[in-house]
């Protein structure tokens, strides 16, 4: 099998734009992406045409990282790495970056450098990534936001002190810049011009990426068989119905999430909460992540929408909301310019926007309940819970640092909270959520 990641110096380097670029070169791609973020997987689908797949250590373990990159392989795979290839929750080698992810699937790993304000010292940068972790394949490097006579000055440096290739470049063109979105807010099909965006990308690279040389280096270890680690569980739920809300309000879930809700017998259907008059008919409602505060006005004034969800809670439907979606079951959302949207009303606190992310509830969590561990996830958002007028949050989230705070409320057959779960390692809080299930068989 064949696949390569790409990797940054840093974040910001251009690593979103050169693996889309990349993309676009080659057929039949598996696209994934190392870490939580769920903006770049949807953008990996918009070029691929095929479905984008996280991989993280943290909240998947080393199995389930395997499982789905092996499971989910295509003609050629393409990593996107996170932030700087060596960075990760702490300062070890083992710390779920970019690198670690790189080690465990033996990738051979291609290098973005910035080619600005620099000159012979751009081998000395290339040669201490190479040196640091022995172990990590640092197979190649592409020079970004660099013109072709300085690019081949790079490359000479580059290829005489490292003994790395360089596989080419991407010019100074502020057209190619796809990943200047503001926080994320912009999604792939938010964007009109996407599709040309990737085209003219495309055309760029075509000339200046070594595209014959990246398939050589490619080649990898064909792994044929990963067990699932969760086959004792296959067809659990069979029959029943599952409600996910997915539209520009609701839209980040993992592909590994719902693939697992499939095959423990789980039919799914999609509605929309700001389109559909009402819920489906269904056993269950997920509502994933997203920009509720950006679709607010819609959402509450999609009253007979709201009135369904409540009446499926009261007759004791089982309802998951994940951050977006737990803000989207409170009673309200109040903006920054102190206007107020009602929501649900489910769960009796309100949520304040802020105008910076919430670094105390940033980053990774695990998730405890009576001393156990049951799941892991991550927090990031920009809001806040204010008033809680009923405070049935029965979970812990704890960092790996120790900081530790209560979340996810739970009311009758809801669950509900600021994390995003992966379900891999939080197999154990998936079966408390639908243990409701067993009692309706």
């Amino acid at each position: 099998m064949k696949g390569f990641m790409i990797a940054g110096v840093s974040s910001g380097i251009g690593k979103t734009t050169v693996s889309m670029g990349l993309m676009s070169l080659f057929d039949n791609v598996s696209p994934f992406k190392v870490g939580p973020d769920y903006i770049d997987p949807g953008f990996h689908q918009f070029v691929t045409g095929n479905k984008s797949y996280n991989l993280d250590l943290f909240m998947m373990g080393e199995d389930g990282v395997k499982y789905s990159f092996y499971k989910h392989a295509k003609d050629i795979s393409i990593v996107e790495g996170v932030m700087g290839l060596y960075d990760g929750i702490d300062h070890s080698l083992d710390n779920n970056s970019s690198a670690h992810i790189s080690r465990l699937l033996n990738l051979p790993v291609i290098l973005i450098v910035d080619g600005g304000g620099k000159s012979t010292s751009i081998a000395a940068q290339v040669l201490g990534y190479k040196m640091f972790d022995k172990r990590v394949n640092l197979a190649g490097v592409i020079i970004n936001r660099v013109s072709e006579k300085m690019y081949e000055h790079y490359k000479e440096a580059i290829e005489k002190f490292t003994d790395v290739k360089c596989l080419g470049y991407v010019p100074e063109d502020k057209t190619l810049n796809l990943s200047s979105r503001h926080l994320g807010l912009l999604q792939a099909d938010e964007i009109g011009d996407l599709k040309e965006k990737i085209h003219h990308l495309k055309s760029v690279l075509e000339k200046t990426i070594d595209k014959e040389e990246i398939s050589k280096i490619s080649e990898i270890a064909d792994v044929k068989s990963i067990k699932y680690p969760f086959e004792h569980l296959k067809d659990k739920y069979k029959g029943y119905k599952i409600g996910i809300a997915r539209d520009n309000a609701f839209s980040f879930y993992y592909n590994d999430n719902l693939e697992l809700l499939e095959y423990l017998g789980f039919i799914i259907v999609p509605f929309s909460p700001i389109k559909d008059k009402k819920i489906p008919e269904v056993d269950m409602l997920y509502f994933g992540g997203g920009y509720p505060e950006i679709y607010s006005e819609q959402l509450s004034k999609n009253k007979s929408l709201i009135n369904s969800i409540i009446k499926f809670y009261k007759n004791n439907g089982i309802i998951f909301g994940e951050c977006g979606g737990f803000m989207f079951l409170t009673d309200g959302i109040k903006q920054l310019d102190g206007s107020y949207s009602q929501m649900c009303q489910i769960i009796n606190c309100n949520i304040e926007m802020r105008n910076r992310l919430d670094i105390s509830r940033f980053g990774y969590i695990s998730i405890e309940k009576n001393g156990n561990i049951i799941g892991r996830g991550h927090e990031f958002h920009y809001s806040k819970i204010e008033n809680v007028y009923k405070d049935t949050r029965e979970y812990n989230a704890e960092k790996p640092n120790g900081k530790k705070w209560t979340c996810i409320f739970s009311n009758k057959n809801l669950k509900a909270g600021y994390p995003h779960l992966h379900f891999f390692k939080s197999i154990e809080f998936l079966k408390e959520l639908l243990e409701k299930m067993e009692d309706k068989k």
